[in-house]
């Protein structure tokens, strides 16, 4: 992490003041001065610090004046207060004001560097509790640590590039098809990095309305519109420290885009409704299953953002890439349902194996998975038939089968397109879940909002009304 402490220096000694900033800089802290309480009071007013080391005796506003409007801010940074009254008696009474600490001067470097470390660790812990309470989301078997399954060459050479990547900062981009395990890549990252003891916040960028962007991503200050009754944390703060997942990037509004671009290249945002600048040292991921660069061609994402998420690159292969992890997949799963539904003996027959392994899987891994959790919930013995599965995979393999005969058979017809397939393959599932989209996307592994925007686009495609508000 290359976070800095942001350290406000407030001393009406020029020399002690000038010394003191410059010491504290070379020593890594962000150090800036201020000549008097009035002035500090300012500066905080415009930009967020962590600590404020603040001289109690000064001309105009005393120090302890200065320290009691410094904690009426919202989200205030922890003072230390500097003393040379060695009697301990102002330095008590400016703790009983909410001040963190008092060194009484001369202190040494040393001393005054342990002081302010340990002001920042708790104003951070205060930050990060109130922060995820903010943005809490239900807990879900999501948030775990997933192993990464593999035995394929190229599955194996992402993992490697992954857990290379996660020694860095940097940001990073990771592409591949839908259900392919973008997340699960994500979180192994993440685990790997020196950010692990934070949990990763995990934002699917498909699932906010555009009006809410600003407000979740930023949070936003008292007073900031009708209703904003308090002060409300956004996701970037309350991933200050950790990883930030941002998964869809593909659809997050141009208006958003350009202000995460201006967080990632300064590493500083403004609440909604505040005239102040807060930093946070957040590590971005994001993934998407679009092309970006026709994205950007199409005018639907920015250039500047794509090359700066776009640090580094890992494409995750689709499951029919990598026919080596089915096997494995399909036991890991199988020992994730024996346990679910209490059915230690859950099993597969050979015909439903050979099933599985032979599809093509256009839903991937997710779809895999979803495949097996409903043959395991309807199953009536512990023995899971081919015919069972009949309604998932065999159904599909059937269709892409008789496709390829007729492929082959007739010259004149084009090769169908992957396109093409996966707009048979939703359908197919949208008419055997009756019109019902939620159940289709559950089926499908992907969101409803994701299956709306095909819907639309199959909708234009055809020049059919209604097709997307069908059911």
């Amino acid at each position: 992490m290359n976070r800095k402490i942001r350290v406000l220096v407030v001393d009406d000694d020029s020399l002690l003041r000038k010394l003191l900033t410059e010491q504290l800089s070379r020593a890594e802290f962000d150090a800036a001065p201020a000549a008097s309480g009035n002035d500090a009071l300012k500066i905080l007013g415009e930009s967020d610090f962590d600590v404020v080391l603040l001289d109690i005796m000064m001309a105009g506003l005393s120090g302890l004046d200065a320290l009691r409007e410094i904690r009426k801010l919202e989200d205030p940074p922890e003072v230390i207060m500097l003393t040379a009254d060695t009697s301990l008696q102002t330095g008590l009474e400016a703790m009983r004001d909410g001040a963190y600490d008092y060194l009484t001067k001369p202190a040494t470097l040393d001393e005054t560097e342990a002081v302010i470390r340990k002001a920042d660790e708790k104003r951070r812990l205060i930050k990060q509790n109130a922060s995820l309470r903010s943005v809490a989301r239900p807990t879900s078997s999501g948030d775990e640590i997933l192993p990464i399954i593999h035995e394929n060459s190229r599955m194996a050479a992402v993992v490697a590039q992954a857990e290379t990547a996660a020694r860095t900062d940097s940001t990073i981009l990771l592409t591949g098809e839908s259900g392919t395990g973008k997340d699960v890549l994500a979180r192994f990252i993440h685990s790997k990095s020196a950010r692990q003891s934070m949990p990763m916040l995990t934002v699917n960028c498909g699932a906010f309305p555009e009006t809410l962007f600003e407000s979740e991503f930023f949070g936003y200050e008292r007073g900031a519109f009708t209703g904003a009754s308090s002060l409300r944390r956004g996701l970037l703060e309350a991933a200050d420290g950790s990883t930030l997942f941002l998964d869809e990037i593909g659809d997050m509004p141009l208006v958003m885009q350009v202000k995460l671009l201006h967080f990632l290249e300064l590493g500083r945002f403004r609440r909604v409704g505040s005239t102040r600048d807060q930093n946070a040292d957040v590590r971005v991921i994001a993934a998407t299953n679009r092309s970006l660069p026709d994205e950007i061609d199409q005018q639907r994402f920015r250039a500047d953002l794509y090359y700066r998420l776009n640090v580094l690159s890992l494409r995750v292969p689709p499951l029919r890439e990598r026919p080596e992890d089915i096997p494995k997949l399909i036991e890991y799963f199988l020992g994730i349902y024996r346990q679910r539904f209490n059915r230690p003996n859950l099993d597969l027959a050979g015909e439903a194996r050979q099933l599985l392994q032979s599809h093509s899987w256009p839903g991937n891994v997710r779809e895999l998975r979803n495949c097996l959790e409903r043959a395991a919930a309807l199953s009536q013995g512990d023995m899971i038939e081919a015919s069972q599965i009949l309604s998932g995979a065999e159904k599909s393999e059937v269709i892409e089968s008789r496709s390829g005969q007729a492929a082959a058979t007739t010259p004149q017809s084009a090769p169908v397109t992957l396109e093409q397939l996966e707009r048979e393959h939703i359908l197919r599932i949208l008419k055997e879940s009756d019109g019902n989209r939620e159940r289709a996307a559950a089926i499908l592994g992907i969101s409803s909002r994701t299956l709306y925007r095909k819907l639309r686009e199959y909708e234009t495609q055809t020049r059919s009304e209604g097709l997307a508000t069908e059911g």
